[in-house]
C-alpha cells in the first residue's frame, strides 16, 4: 500500500464512449428472480421428499447412489438457493428504507444485520434491520440444520426378508452306465463319492451369477436329480438271551445284495437288531428288508454362498418321487469287463462298508455282551443307555444283559441317497447338457434404508420456515422501478458519489458498467486515482491541515484548499473531504505515506520539519524518473491533478465548487527560507497567494 516505492496505473482503457445507453430499468428481474428461486426451492422440498419415501424399505444395493449424497446434494442447493433470495431480501429492504427516509447508522445496520458478528447493534437499529437481523438468524439455523435433519431421516438397517431368486444346478438325473466302472475295475469316481458321503464333505456349486447365493443369506430350492426309490417291510421275533441256546445268535446284522427274481434288479439292503430288551433279559429281534431301485428324485437343497447342502427330511416319507428307471448294465452277467448300472456301485460303494454281524456272547463276569470286529456299526448303533442309572430299564437287565440297538435302516438309506446325489453332481459338472433351472427363496438378512418420518416431517418444516422468513424480506419489492442490489455502484451512484456522475442517469450496476466500467481506477487508503486523475486525502491529513492553518495561517477549519491541475474550481465540496492535500508542519505528526505512479505523477509525503520565522517547510519526496530527468525542483501542486497523458480519453471528475468565497492569504517568506520551503514558487505554479476560489457563475 502506502510504502510502497511505486504504482502503475494503466492507461484508461480505449477513447471515452461515444454511444450513450439510455438509462434502463430491470423491472421484470426482481419477479422473475423470485418467482424462479421460490419454484427452485418448493422443488428441493419435493425432491426430499420424493427421495425419502422412494428409499423407505427400498435396498441399499438398489440405489447406485445413495440416497444420502442426494440429500445432501439437495441440501446444499437448498442453501445455495436460499442465501441468494436472502441476499435479494436484503437489498430490498435497504432501497426500501432509504426509500422511506432513514439514517446512514441505519443503512449500515440494515447491511450489517446479515452478519452474526454484528446481530446485537442490528437488533438496536429500526424495524428494518432488526428484521433483517432475525431472519438473517432464522437462514442461518436453517441452512446448518437441514443436512443433518435429512441424513437423520434415513437409516440403514438389517432386514429379514424371504424372495423367489431363480437359480442355476448342474446336475445328472440319471446315472449313465459305465459311470462307476466294470465289475473288475471300479473308477475314481465311485471312492471319491464314498470318502464325500461318508466324511460328509462340503459339496459346490460352479462359481457365477445364478450359480451361487448370495453371502447374507441362504437359498431354499427343489430339484431333481438320480436317487433312489425303496419299499419296505419289518418283522419282529424274541429271544431270550438268558437261554444258552441264544449264545452265538445274531443280534445286529447288515447286508447288502441285489436279487434278480423280479422283472428288474433290486437292492435288498437287510438290517437285524436288537431293538428291546424286558423281564428277565428277554428281548426283541427285528428285522427291517428295504428294496431299493433307481430313481429319479426331488431334493430339497439349500445354497449359502457356493455350499450346497442336501437337506435332510423328516422323515424318509417326505422324499418324492419323480420316476423309476431301470439299467441295463444292472443285469445279471458274468462278464467282468462288463459296464455296471446304478445299482451296481450303490451295492458295491456301501455294501462292502457297511457290512457288519454281532454275535451274542458271555463275558468272564458272566455278564452277556456281544462279539464283533472292533468299533464296527454294532458298537457304532449300540444303545449305551442301557446300563446307566435312571435308564428305565430293569436292575436285572442293567446288571445282566444291557443289550440294545438303534435302527440303522434310516441311515442306510440316508447314505444311499446322499451318494446318489454326490454321484449325479459330478456327473453333471460342468456340462450344459446337465444344466437344470429351478426357482428358489433366498432368505437372510439384507440391508434396507428405511425412513423416519418424524425427522422428515421436522426438515420439511424447518426448510418451508427459511422460504417464509426470507420473503418476508421481499415484501415491498413493487415499490421499487428496477432490480437493486447493495452493490458500490449502485450505493455510491445514490449517494452521489462524483466518479459515477459521468454515468448519468443510470442507477443500476450492469447499466453503470456498461457507461464507465472501461475506468481504471486505484486506491491506497488515502488517495484515489480515477481515470489519471488523483483524487484528495484521506481524514488523518485533514486533521493535519486544519491544525496547521489554524495556528499557522489564520484560517478557520472549514477553509478546504483546491489546487487546479488542468481543472478550474468552481464546484461546491461541501461535505467532500477527499478534495484536501496533507500539509504538516514542524511538531505535528507526519501524514501517511503517498505513492507514486508510472505516469510520471507522484503525490507528497510531508516530513516534519522545524518552522523557521512563519514559514512553512516541507521535504519533497524523491519524484518517479519521468518527472525528475527533465526538471531538478521537486515541489509538486496540491491534488487533484490530472495524470492522464492524452487530450481524449474517458470523462474527467467535473471540478467540485465551492458554496462561498475563499481566499488564501501568501505565506510570507522568512530569511534564510530553505530550498523546498513553502513560500518558493515553481516557474510553471502559482504560489498559494494566486489561488483565489469564487462563487461559479
Amino acid at each position: 500500500m502506502a510504502d510502497s516505492s511505486s504504482r502503475s496505473l494503466l492507461q484508461p482503457h480505449g477513447d471515452s464512449l461515444d454511444k450513450r445507453y439510455p438509462a434502463r430499468r430491470s423491472r421484470y428481474k426482481t419477479p422473475t428472480y423470485i418467482l424462479a428461486t421460490l419454484t427452485l426451492l418448493v422443488a428441493c422440498i419435493v425432491l426430499t421428499v420424493v427421495i425419502l419415501i422412494k428409499a423407505n424399505q427400498d435396498p441399499v444395493k438398489s440405489w447406485s447412489v445413495q440416497p444420502t449424497v442426494l440429500l445432501s446434494l439437495v441440501s446444499g442447493f437448498f442453501a445455495v438457493l436460499l442465501g441468494g433470495l436472502f441476499a435479494l431480501g436484503v437489498a430490498i429492504t435497504w432501497w426500501r428504507s432509504i426509500g422511506h427516509g432513514t439514517t446512514l447508522s441505519r443503512l449500515q445496520h440494515i447491511h450489517a444485520g446479515a452478519n452474526p458478528v454484528d446481530l446485537i447493534p442490528a437488533l438496536q437499529s429500526g424495524s428494518y434491520a432488526r428484521r433483517v437481523a432475525l431472519v438473517s438468524v432464522i437462514v442461518l439455523l436453517v441452512k446448518v440444520s437441514v443436512g443433518p435433519l435429512t441424513q437423520r431421516s434415513i437409516r440403514p438397517r438389517d432386514q429379514d426378508i424371504a424372495r423367489r431368486v431363480d437359480m442355476n444346478i448342474h446336475i445328472a438325473q440319471e446315472i449313465q452306465d459305465g459311470y462307476y466302472g466294470t465289475q473288475f475295475d471300479l473308477t475314481q469316481g465311485l471312492v471319491k463319492n464314498l470318502q464325500k458321503t461318508i466324511l460328509s464333505r462340503n459339496m459346490t456349486t460352479l462359481p457365477g451369477n445364478g450359480y451361487s447365493c448370495q453371502p447374507n443369506g441362504i437359498c431354499e430350492g427343489l430339484i431333481s436329480a438320480a436317487g433312489i426309490n425303496y419299499g419296505f417291510e419289518s418283522s419282529n421275533e424274541t429271544i431270550d438271551l438268558m437261554d444258552p441256546r441264544s449264545l452265538n445268535s445274531t443280534i445286529f446284522n447288515i447286508s447288502m445284495a441285489i436279487t434278480y427274481d423280479f422283472e428288474q434288479p433290486i437292492l435288498v439292503i437287510t438290517t437285524k437288531y436288537l431293538s428291546s430288551i424286558a423281564g428277565k433279559c428277554v428281548g426283541t429281534l427285528t428285522t427291517d428288508i428295504s428294496s431299493v431301485v433307481p430313481a429319479t428324485v426331488w431334493y430339497p437343497i439349500s445354497i449359502r454362498d457356493r455350499t450346497l447342502t442336501r437337506d435332510q427330511p423328516d422323515s424318509l416319507d417326505s422324499i418324492t418321487l419323480m420316476r423309476n428307471y431301470t439299467s441295463p448294465a444292472d443285469a445279471r452277467t458274468d462278464n467282468v469287463t462288463a459296464p455296471i448300472g446304478p445299482l451296481t456301485g450303490l451295492t458295491y460303494a456301501l455294501g462292502d462298508v457297511f457290512a457288519s454281524t454281532a454275535i451274542l456272547a458271555k463275558g468272564t463276569n458272566g455278564r452277556l455282551g456281544f462279539r464283533s470286529d472292533p468299533f464296527q456299526w454294532p458298537s457304532i448303533y449300540a444303545d449305551t443307555t442301557v446300563a446307566e442309572e435312571g435308564s428305565g430299564y430293569d436292575d436285572f437287565v442293567r446288571e445282566n444283559c444291557p443289550l440294545r440297538w438303534l435302527s440303522p435302516t434310516a441311515d442306510l438309506l440316508l447314505y444311499a441317497y446322499d451318494f446318489s446325489f454326490r454321484t449325479a453332481l459330478d456327473v453333471g459338472g460342468k456340462d450344459d447338457k446337465y444344466k437344470q433351472s429351478f426357482s428358489a427363496v433366498f432368505k437372510g438378512e439384507e440391508l434396507w434404508y428405511f425412513t423416519d418420518f418424524k425427522f422428515l416431517g421436522i426438515a420439511v418444516g424447518v426448510m418451508i420456515l427459511g422460504i417464509v422468513a426470507t420473503m418476508s424480506l421481499l415484501w415491498g419489492w413493487w415499490q421499487l422501478d428496477r432490480y437493486v442490489t447493495l452493490s458500490p455502484l449502485e450505493t455510491g451512484k445514490a449517494f452521489g458519489a462524483p466518479i459515477l456522475m459521468t454515468a448519468g442517469s443510470e442507477q443500476e450496476a450492469n447499466c453503470i458498467i456498461r457507461e464507465i466500467g472501461h475506468e481504471r481506477v486505484a486506491h491506497d487508503g488515502d488517495e484515489l486515482v480515477w481515470n489519471g486523475t488523483v483524487y484528495a486525502t484521506g481524514a488523518s491529513q485533514m486533521s493535519s491541515l486544519r491544525s496547521r492553518t489554524n495556528h499557522s495561517t489564520g484560517y478557520g477549519e472549514d477553509t478546504n484548499l483546491i489546487a487546479a491541475g488542468g481543472i478550474s474550481p468552481g464546484r461546491s465540496i461541501r461535505g467532500h473531504r477527499r478534495g484536501m492535500s496533507s500539509i504538516s508542519s514542524a511538531g505535528l505528526s507526519p501524514s501517511t505515506s503517498s505513492f507514486e505512479h508510472s505516469l510520471g505523477v507522484s503525490t507528497k509525503r510531508w516530513h516534519d520539519e522545524e518552522e523557521e520565522e512563519g514559514d512553512i517547510s516541507y521535504r519533497p519526496r524523491a519524484r518517479s524518473r519521468s518527472r525528475s530527468a527533465g526538471n531538478g525542483d521537486d515541489r509538486i501542486p496540491l491534488v487533484p491533478i490530472s495524470l492522464s497523458p492524452r487530450q481524449q480519453g474517458s470523462p474527467q471528475l467535473p471540478p467540485i465548487l465551492h458554496p462561498g468565497p475563499l481566499r488564501v492569504e501568501p505565506l510570507h517568506s522568512a530569511r534564510g527560507a530553505r530550498r523546498g520551503s513553502a513560500g518558493r514558487v515553481l516557474p510553471d505554479k502559482r504560489p498559494l497567494s494566486a489561488i483565489e476560489e469564487r462563487n461559479s457563475p
